[in-house]
């Protein structure tokens, strides 16, 4: 068959989830003939653990896909049943947004955005390798022997990659319970110069609710008022109907069950030979390696609106049927109730990401993207972040365009890339907050205005979002402006037991002042709330904050250092001997160059700083 005879698109994107979802929206809206390959057209957007967004890091992760024009934000909006603000206790550097959604709308809502999305098509199809020429990715072949041509391709195939399900001591091939494991893509890419390794995950039981007795748990109730994740989200669109979490705690009647039976535990046995999340561990984990802890937090959270079908976080677990049970019904509340769905752990394969450039295409393959869990992370958001820089750098690059390089001075995304590149991954990657030496600058809530104008150089945010993000940055210097002539009334001076009138400005500096305190002292519309809000966190913490952009400065000033054309690296004296070779095999023209390259870490570039200086 000739090349003229088979379909041929500019982006192809194989698997629909969270990373493929934002890959192909992202290609497509840039105006390129996108391709989304599925193999299950129900699952598009499909929420495979627990269906909430958000959370430390998380959240943060969803404003910046959102000010990047991607969807999940938008998603998390329309089919929210629960949304809060999660530590609100605490500082503005880690307070996020978290909504429990409704698993079967957020699916439709993906889909049919998809749908409906000009420039890209939706098929069902499985993928069983890539199609590669003299290193260069030319397209797909599917299991039906039916090539698709394209000029890149984004793959993100969650945990489907040789994936095998294990409960108990029992396992089968599947990526998902219920659905097939794919098996001859992984061959492709070892085949294509990529080095694999293997990880776990795990999800707890599935529970009826009308078995739980929620008498003997604590509610969670959702946060009162607009919050939302999308600045595309309108006040008008939001309602206050909220379905409620509960809290409950396992007992050390739990623990011994557990303890009991670890001989029937997979991961106990070394049944699974892939390492799990150690940030989102399963309860087997937790009762070993936390043995002086009398109990762990559960949250029992709902599925959706029509469904009795509720997930209990915090309970991932694979060890056999009749333990999950015995140990449920030792937990107050859950005493008599019944599983819908049992717990069970997955193991698939990963590419080790250091293969990877900072667009997320791979280094062996030109024109080969890859996103999600094939990158070694876990979490809808993660890889949601790193499908929608695929996409866009696909697209780019198919454009002639230059690509979109995030860092870790401006983004979370950035964070996360490169230290999936730099640093060895032997475990799920989770996005943390501590994770990032810039979180107080790279807040949720200033994401719009961190990478909004990215977003409108790329095409993803209109000429009509650029400008509302710019009126609202403008606004919120003006307030702060304001704030410092205006002095407070005598009322205020009395509260706060002040020695005299003072502007709003020094009084917003003290340290008894919390945003609380700050609403009822400003009279402002609903719609204004969030722009007032966040001149507030400004006027806060400018201090920490015109720090860490002095520490930004100067780490962008350094990365722009040249580096001699002849250099001579054998001369630095420091250097581990792996960095040695790659900047001789690679040599840099600049420090940001130099950084970019894969297994080269912080010490390496101090050390080669410092010489050149």
């Amino acid at each position: 068959m000739n090349k003229q005879d088979k379909e041929i698109y500019e982006v192809i994107v194989v698997g629909a989830g969270h990373a493929g979802c934002e890959a192909a929206l992202a290609a497509a809206r840039i105006g390129c003939k996108t391709l989304i390959l599925t193999k299950n057209i129900e699952f598009i957007g499909h929420m495979s653990c627990n269906p909430a967004i958000g959370g430390p890091a998380k959240g943060q992760i969803v404003g910046e896909i959102d000010a990047l024009g991607g969807e999940m934000g938008q998603a998390a909006d329309a089919t929210k049943i629960q949304i809060k603000v999660l530590n609100k206790s605490r500082g503005a550097a880690v307070q996020c947004l978290r909504t429990q959604n409704d698993l079967e709308q957020y699916r439709q809502y993906m889909r049919t955005v998809l749908e409906n999305e000009a420039h890209l098509e939706l098929k069902q199809e499985i993928v069983k390798e890539i199609v590669v020429e003299k290193g260069q990715i030319k397209g797909i072949k599917t299991v039906l022997d039916k090539i698709y041509w394209a000029q890149a391709v984004v793959i993100t195939p969650g945990t489907f990659l040789n994936g095998r399900i294990y409960v108990g001591l029992s396992s089968f091939k599947a990526g998902r319970m219920g659905e097939t494991s794919i098996e001859n893509l992984s061959e492709s890419l070892v085949k294509a110069g990529l080095k694999l390794g293997r990880l776990k995950t795990g999800t707890p039981p599935r529970l009826d609710k009308r078995t739980i007795d929620y008498a003997k748990m604590a509610i969670q109730p959702g946060d009162t008022g607009f919050l939302h994740f999308s600045f595309k989200t309108t006040l008008a669109n939001y309602h206050n109907a909220q379905i409620p979490c509960y809290l409950t705690y396992t007992t050390p009647k739990t623990h011994e069950i557990i303890l009991n039976n670890l001989d029937r535990s997979p991961l106990y046995q070394k049944v699974i030979k892939g390492v799990g999340p150690r940030y989102c561990p399963s309860i087997e984990d937790k009762v070993v390696r936390f043995k002086d802890k009398e109990q762990h937090q559960l949250f029992i959270e709902p599925v959706g609106i029509n469904t009795n079908e509720i997930y209990p976080q915090g309970l991932n677990t694979s060890l056999p049927e009749d333990v999950q049970e015995k140990f449920l019904h030792s937990i107050p509340g859950l005493e008599k109730v019944k599983i819908i769905r049992n717990g069970y752990a997955v193991e698939y394969d990963f590419v080790y990401p250091n293969q990877l450039e900072y667009t997320l295409e791979t280094r062996p393959v030109k024109g080969l993207y890859l996103a999600g869990q094939i990158n070694g992370t876990s979490g809808y958001e993660e890889a949601a972040g790193q499908g929608l820089v695929a996409g866009i750098n696909a697209a780019l690059k198919i454009k002639k365009k230059e690509p979109l390089i995030l860092t870790r001075e401006n983004s979370y995304i950035g964070t996360m890339i490169d230290d999936l590149i730099n640093k060895e991954i032997y475990e799920p990657y989770r996005m943390l907050t501590s994770r990032s030496e810039y979180r107080l600058y790279l807040r949720q809530d200033n994401a719009l205005f961190r990478l909004g104008e990215k977003g409108y150089q790329i095409g993803l945010i209109t000429k009509k979002e650029i400008e509302r993000i710019r009126a609202e940055q403008l606004k919120i210097k003006e307030l702060i402006v304001f704030w410092k002539k205006e002095r407070v009334a005598k009322d205020i001076i009395d509260r706060f037991k002040l020695q005299h009138k003072v502007s709003f400005y020094s009084v917003f500096k003290r340290n008894e002042i919390s945003i609380d305190n700050f609403m009822e002292l400003l009279d402002c519309a609903e719609e204004e709330k969030e722009i007032y809000q966040r001149a507030f966190v400004e006027v806060k913490y400018e201090g920490y904050l015109q720090k860490q952009k002095r520490e930004i400065l100067k780490m962008q000033k350094q990365e722009a250092n040249l580096i001699p054309k002849n250099f001579d690296y054998e001369k630095v004296k420091g250097l581990r001997k792996e960095s040695r070779e790659k900047f001789m095999k690679y040599r840099p023209q600049m420090i940001r160059d130099a950084k970019r390259i894969a297994g080269i870490n912080p010490a390496d570039i101090s050390v080669l700083l410092m010489y050149l200086r």
